[in-house]
């Protein structure tokens, strides 16, 4: 069992006697299952986090007590609260982090949700839909500042917009009407109330002699290759389906069209472009690093200053109502309408018309959803100060906000009236996901008490007895879990894992100190199972390797598909060109259970942790590259070059199949 393994660890760290939860834990998975590893622990794990804030420990029930505290894990939470629930002055942050890595280690299991548990998220769903109906004339009530600070703020940063400045492109998702990569590139569809904001003739054509031949511009008309256009009835709604997130609810996705995404990418890429250049936005609101965020939730951890805010439901509850009223004065208005859908599919084949702006899955939700609480923020603390809106004031106040999507950081003084000026426009705050009080701070996926970082390894996906029910994608995530164990120093659960790989592969899985494509095992000290090429003068590692499975996805005797893809293509290619980072640039960060640095080496993103003296680059659970951050002048041994890509896939790709390859070892 894995998470005995994680208790003996716990006990090895913290000097602690775990039989006693070692029997609780095998007694209650036997009789209960896996929904006592990812439901009813996490809750002592939320329990404990709200004890922390409040600073009094209420134990669930299900979980027997001795006073206050559950008797399963009790000699850990007696080093955090009294027998009576009370917080210690002294409470121990290593505590803290292993009763968060035992009880929300199998939290996150990508594994769909029971019908009924999907059939409430979907009930959910229409019930925010009610309220916002319901909300409407209280976001549509008089309200000066708000008004006042969305005149001032939205014109300066997106006065008039260009349709030249907006480059359609697709995204990486999947789409409402199924099509893969390649197929979306033939346009077919298009709203032809989109095209004063987006003509089809700049969009969907590779240049204006193919409009001309193959496009038409009537509504509901298409010619042979060209595209039909769409009236307001005839759109294609959003498909709205559920994703694995944990196993008490699963996660809302609205699916849009192909042709609409193909909108909303172009809007998303200005948006970010305009919004982390402008003097009002670039100091408050983030798209590509998160790096600000997790180093003030761990100064704020310490001194307490900042309160970090989640928001439930954050994108469900963006009225459209709203968005219109804080950009009714900037030229952007227009293009976020024309790029929206208008009504969704439920899965249960409902259709209803959307009251939000859009559902997580639409290119332009993390954005607006940013800007629009941006906007709400800076209202709440000019009412709060009563200080006149101005250009002056906007930019003193974003000094003070820090916004990532639905993490928002702001002074503690501020707490209270943000919060009530949030909900006051149908949004709402998780209270349990919010702190203010304590030394718990919790942003973008970092968590700190005391300034420890206390971050949990999740497992991904299920640990299979029978080892043909392995496949690819479970030995490619449980790998990458076990080094990140390993890097860690959590020696016992990392072995235990590697094990059950060699087991499951049937072969011995060769160690590293540098890790690229292919299954091996990373460590600080030894490379082994190695051969030398005589002739390429070299040694080299043979490791597992998995391809994907590729679907057919041709293009071939499509023109204009062909074109579209190539000119997407070429802008792509100019624009990473022209945006690439130089390769000696670098940001600190704080992420794990120690201090890292983000550093850029030729573009790509790699993260020190100076407790382990190792650069590594980790994606979803999974540990892509790692490398030793010694100098070329005090390194002297070899290091591992993969002949192929760094990272082919991870802990998400779909591959099936399995073959061996060698790897060249170049001394540096």
């Amino acid at each position: 069992m894995l998470v005995r393994a994680v208790l003996q660890d716990a006990a090895l760290d913290l000097d602690l006697s775990v039989e006693h939860d070692v029997s609780t834990m095998s007694r209650r998975c036997k009789h209960e299952g896996l929904s006592f590893l990812t439901i009813t622990l996490p809750l002592l794990s939320d329990a404990l986090e709200r004890g922390l804030e409040s600073g009094t420990f209420t134990c669930p029930t299900s979980f027997s007590r001795h006073g206050s505290l559950p008797r399963f894990l009790g000699g850990f939470f007696k080093r955090v609260f009294t027998l009576d629930g009370r917080l210690l002055s002294n409470s121990c942050p290593n505590s803290v982090f292993w009763i968060r890595q035992i009880c929300r280690f199998f939290k996150k299991l990508k594994i769909s949700c029971t019908p009924s548990r999907e059939r409430k998220a979907t009930a959910h769903f229409l019930e925010v839909e009610g309220e916002l109906r319901a909300m409407t004339s209280q976001v549509e009530r008089k309200d000066i500042f708000l008004d006042k600070i969305s005149g001032i703020l939205w014109s300066q940063v997106f006065p008039e917009p260009d349709y030249l400045d907006f480059v359609c492109h697709h995204g990486p998702g999947v789409t409402a009407d199924r099509r893969l990569s390649n197929e979306r590139h033939r346009i077919s569809k298009w709203n032809h109330r989109s095209e004063f904001t987006f003509p089809s003739d700049l969009h969907c054509y590779p240049n204006y002699g193919y409009a001309a031949e193959y496009g038409l511009t009537k509504e509901g008309t298409a010619c042979k290759e060209g595209i039909e256009y769409l009236a307001i009835r005839d759109e294609l709604p959003v498909r709205v389906v559920f994703v694995p997130k944990t196993q008490t609810a699963p996660r809302v996705i609205a699916i849009e069209p192909s042709h609409v995404q193909f909108k909303q990418q172009s809007v998303k890429d200005y948006v970010y472009r305009i919004l982390e250049m402008h003097s009002l936005t670039k100091r408050s609101i983030r798209f590509t690093r998160q790096d600000v965020n997790q180093r003030l939730a761990y100064s704020s951890s310490i001194d307490k200053r900042l309160a970090t805010l989640d928001l439930k439901d954050a994108s469900d509850r963006v009225h459209l109502h709203l968005v219109q009223r804080i950009f009714k004065t900037s030229g952007l208005l227009p293009y976020l309408e024309d790029s929206r859908s208008l009504h969704a599919t439920l899965p249960d084949g409902r259709n209803i018309v959307l009251f939000k702006f859009a559902s997580m899955g639409s290119a332009l939700c993390f954005p607006v959803e940013s800007m629009v609480f941006y906007t709400l923020i800076q209202s709440a603390m000019h009412q709060l100060d009563g200080r006149r809106p101005s250009s002056d004031s906007i930019r003193d106040y974003s000094g003070l906000i820090d916004i990532y999507g639905d993490d928002i950081i702001v002074p503690v003084e501020y707490t209270d009236v943000v919060v009530n000026y949030l909900e006051s426009y149908a949004l709402k705050v998780n209270i349990n996901k919010s702190f203010r009080y304590s030394n718990f701070r919790e942003s973008c996926g970092a968590d700190y008490y005391k300034g420890i970082p206390v971050n949990p390894v999740y497992a991904r996906t299920v640990p299979h007895d029978d080892s043909r029910h392995w496949g690819a994608e479970e030995v490619l995530s449980w790998n990458a879990t076990a080094d990140l164990f390993y890097m860690r120093g959590m020696w016992i659960t990392a072995q235990t894992i590697r094990s059950l790989l060699s087991r499951v592969v049937r072969r011995t899985i060769p160690k590293t100190r540098k890790l690229g494509s292919g299954i091996a095992h990373f460590s600080f000290l030894f490379t082994t199972d190695l051969r030398f090429d005589r002739n390429l003068q070299c040694w080299k590692q043979k490791r597992l390797h998995y391809d994907p499975i590729k679907r057919k996805d041709s293009i071939d005797g499509h023109d204009l598909a062909c074109l579209n893809k190539w000119g997407q293509y070429v802008y792509a290619s100019g624009s990473r060109s022209d945006s690439s980072l130089d390769s000696s640039s670098r940001y600190d960060f704080i992420s794990g259970r120690g201090i890292r640095e983000v550093l850029f080496r030729d573009g790509q993103p790699g993260v020190r942790q100076s407790l382990q003296d190792v650069d590594t680059c980790v994606c979803d659970s999974s540990v892509c590259c790692v490398q030793s951050p010694e100098t070329d002048e005090e390194r002297n041994d070899c290091s591992l070059q993969s002949l192929g890509p760094v990272c082919t896939t991870c802990s998400t790709g779909a591959t099936r199949t399995g073959r061996f390859d060698f790897f060249r070892l170049l001394p540096d």
